[in-house]
């Protein structure tokens, strides 16, 4: 409600007219119905609000623009402001000004019909220059506030982004220590089978040899067989416990091709394996790597397009294993799209390949699927590919569209009010080569001479506003033209020429001081 006190302290100050009171009831009136529905309609608060400022624009200019009513386009900024703030996307507030400033131009041209202000054709050229005026007050007044909104609410944005990137880098950390503690009990496992097996297999061998050696008594073979038993259990038990540490195949699973193959055709797979003979000294790495790519695939196959055929190839030569899992088309359209963003085993089997040294490709191959992967006999690890990146391009995507978001926001205002400035200009002068008097014709006019007579003599352009607000009321009945005199003087600036029934009845020289003196007010008591 501060945006009335103005209008409230000349109310106060001044005499009291009654169009005074009805502007600031309902002032009030509006603006409490704007505010109370700010948040839940932005956009029609906003229009509500630049509607006001037209209508307080073309009826009461130039009283609209005395500091006491400068409350609709205050009013205006602020509700830009919020629009910028709450809403996200810009086209549709700056289709509900383009709205509110197309309007403006009939309801120009009906105030100033009722009103009489203005006679003839040149009425229509005063209307479209004040309403080209006013499209340029309503840019600068509501554009720069809901740039500004719209700055702070990306700001925010952005600050909530940066915030969630950093929860999301920490759940990523986390992540990564899950990995290294799980690798680390791989590694653990791994060595427990190298060496403690190992070491407990040649135990049992020698309490075996000395379990049935003739030189020792029974008593002692009895201890050797007991021996040997316990380190049989002990190693049991050593295996139970690599399979938990270690979640490559399973507890007692072993990184058989050909057996994973087997147990998918007999769930009912249609799956064909090629398979070479394996090279005697592949490395476990290098097995188990393989083992999984098929496991994985074989998963996706069946989930992803399930009945149809798969096909399983495993080649070894030239120091390489390569291993090919092709699969027939996916039962709907629906299932290839999951396999393309659902799941993370391939990017989990892509680490896996990597750190054998190989390479693995998987993507569509036709009407189906095809994963390959290269793995090197030594399973040297690779360097890290650039998988992890992979977000960033979207990252800069995004980016891209906010920079173009903002730039079409601060683009599009600017054009138009560049577009309204040069029109607005354009026509400004070419009503003022043609709105000029010659003193002297001024002067010939006689009181009384017929219209037609007249317009015979005055230039067929008047001066673009309405500088009769300033001056006194014309006589009843009359509408006035007014032209700027073509010598100008203080004491003869523009000449005033006012007609009724299609005669002269008044003429007058205005002076300067008249044009800049207060606007009459009607009603006071």
């Amino acid at each position: 409600m501060l945006l009335v006190v103005p209008l409230v302290i000349e109310m106060a100050t001044g005499p009291r007219v009654w169009s005074d009171v009805a502007e600031l009831t309902g002032g009030c009136a509006l603006l409490a119905a704007l505010v109370a529905l700010r948040r839940r309609a932005p956009l029609g608060v906003l229009a509500a609000a630049a509607a006001t400022a037209t209508v307080a624009e073309v009826a009461l200019a130039p009283a609209a623009s005395s500091p006491a009513r400068v409350w609709p386009f205050a009013a205006t900024a602020l509700f830009a402001y919020l629009a910028g703030r709450r809403v996200d996307a810009g086209r549709p507030v700056l289709a509900v000004l383009a709205a509110v400033a197309a309007a403006g131009l009939p309801v120009g041209l009906l105030i100033g019909l009722v009103s009489g202000v203005r006679a003839a054709g040149f009425g229509l050229v005063v209307a479209v220059y004040d309403w080209l005026a006013l499209a340029l007050v309503l840019l600068l007044v509501a554009a720069p506030p809901w740039l500004l909104g719209r700055y702070v609410r990306q700001r925010a944005t952005l600050v909530a982004a940066g915030w969630e990137r950093a929860a999301l880098l920490e759940r990523q950390q986390q992540l990564e220590a899950e990995r290294a503690r799980l690798a680390e009990r791989a590694r653990i496992a791994q060595d427990m089978h190298d060496s403690l097996g190992h070491e407990w297999t040649l135990i049992a061998l020698r309490a075996a040899a000395l379990e049935v050696s003739p030189h020792l008594d029974e008593e002692t073979r009895t201890a050797a067989g007991e021996l040997r038993a316990g380190v049989a259990a002990a190693t049991e038990h050593l295996r139970d416990v690599i399979g938990v540490l270690q979640p490559d195949t399973g507890p007692g699973e072993r990184a058989d091709v050909a057996a994973l193959v087997e147990r998918a055709a007999a769930a009912g797979m249609a799956v064909d394996l090629e398979a070479g003979p394996e090279p005697p000294d592949l490395l476990p790495l290098v097995r188990r790597a393989a083992y999984r790519i098929v496991q994985e695939a074989l998963t996706n196959a069946a989930k992803h397009a399930p009945g149809a055929p798969v096909a399983v190839r495993i080649e070894h030569g030239g120091g390489t294993t390569a291993v090919t899992v092709t699969n027939g088309a996916a039962g709907t359209s629906a299932a290839a799209t999951d396999r393309r963003t659902g799941g993370s085993g391939l990017p989990a089997l892509r680490e896996r390949v990597r750190l054998a040294g190989g390479t693995l490709r998987a993507g569509p191959d036709g009407d189906g699927f095809t994963v390959h992967a290269t793995l090197p006999h030594e399973g040297t690890p690779a360097e890290p590919s650039a998988a992890p990146d992979a977000p960033a391009p979207e990252l800069e995507r995004a980016r891209g569209e906010v920079r173009r978001s903002v730039a079409a926001g601060v683009r599009v205002p600017l054009l138009a009010a560049a577009t309204v400035a040069a029109l607005g200009l354009a026509l400004f002068l070419l009503a003022g080569t043609a709105n000029r008097l010659d003193p002297a014709a001024f002067d010939r006019l006689p009181t009384g001479v017929d219209r037609a007579t007249a317009m015979a003599v005055l230039p067929p352009f008047q001066v673009v506003g309405d500088p009769g607000r300033t001056l006194a009321p014309p006589p009843r009945g009359a509408r006035c033209r007014y032209y700027w005199s073509s010598e100008p003087t203080d004491e003869r600036l523009i000449f005033r020429l006012c007609f009724a029934d299609d005669r002269l009845v008044a003429k007058e020289a205005v002076p300067r001081a008249a044009l800049s003196g207060p606007v009459p007010r009607e009603g006071a008591p």
